[in-house]
């Protein structure tokens, strides 16, 4: 038998990222679990409206995603611990730029995103995000066949219930 646990988000764990941009001329990275899919190429971020963040997100239209690996937990860990406001971040990873402006990317991430925010959902607690994919990004030792290959990747996976992390496990074949 199973027991209702009320109004409760059971979509953990899930990847979590580093979202990049820039605040007052600096990069600026935090570390988000709450990123979802709309269609191929857009995507929403979920970001409590305490973030620091958010006031470059909302200036420059523009964000990064990185994925980073699990040997990055440590600086990845740091920065959706410690708030820009508070704390310099721009210098915790090497930062790299594409083609859009106010969106840092992690040089040593496996893979990252340029985004443009199209739209965003003001919620009571929460900026929501609505972003397209402008550019990936991806080292060339995480492709298979010009592919991503998250195996290589190996992403960070977060579980709200019990605010740690997880690692990605070996694929579930079909029969």
């Amino acid at each position: 038998m199973k027991k209702n646990l009320g109004a409760t988000n059971a979509l953990y764990p899930m990847p979590i990222v580093v979202v990049g941009t820039e605040v007052n001329g600096k990069a600026n990275y935090n570390a988000i679990a709450h990123v979802g899919i709309i269609d191929h190429k857009t995507l929403s971020i979920s970001m409590g409206k305490i973030h620091y963040s958010n006031q470059g997100i909302k200036e420059h239209k523009t964000l990064s995603i990185n994925i980073t690996a699990e040997d990055m937990v440590e600086e990845m860990d740091h920065v959706g611990k410690v708030s820009g406001a508070k704390e310099d971040k721009s210098q915790i990873f090497n930062s790299v730029y594409g083609e859009l402006k106010g969106a840092p990317m992690i040089e040593n991430a496996p893979v990252s995103m340029e985004c443009e925010v199209i739209d965003i959902y003001d919620q009571p607690e929460f900026d929501v995000f609505i972003v397209k994919v402008v550019n990936t990004y991806a080292d060339e030792a995480v492709l298979t066949d010009g592919k991503i290959d998250f195996a290589k990747v190996k992403p960070v996976l977060f579980d709200m219930p019990k605010f740690g992390y997880w690692k990605l496990g070996p694929r579930a074949e079909r029969k």
